[in-house]
């Protein structure tokens, strides 16, 4: 399935080892649906651990693989997420 909206590409500081055996160097966090908003609020657990699972959803990952990255890392994720919340001309273009 094709999602409409923007993607943005994070380059990792420390490029981790995922589930299928790969080196993640980089990730693909795409921009949330309302359906990913509505599945987050329906969601287990703590807000860290519903937060994590639907950063793993955006970017195609499992919630092993989001595990592994370092603190840094998911901040990256984190503010790219935050991004997409702004209306699309406020948001500031890729570098």
């Amino acid at each position: 399935m094709n999602f409409p909206g923007e993607t943005r590409v994070i380059k990792l500081y420390s490029p981790v080892s995922v589930e299928n055996g790969g080196l993640l160097e980089q990730v693909t966090l795409r921009e949330p649906l309302v359906r990913d908003r509505i599945a987050f609020s329906k969601d287990r657990g703590s807000e860290e651990e519903k937060e994590a699972r639907m950063i793993a959803l955006l970017c195609n990952l499992s919630e092993q693989d989001i595990w592994q990255l370092t603190a840094a890392d998911y901040a990256q994720l984190l503010d790219a997420f935050n991004v997409f919340m702004l209306p699309p001309a406020e948001r500031p273009k890729e570098a």
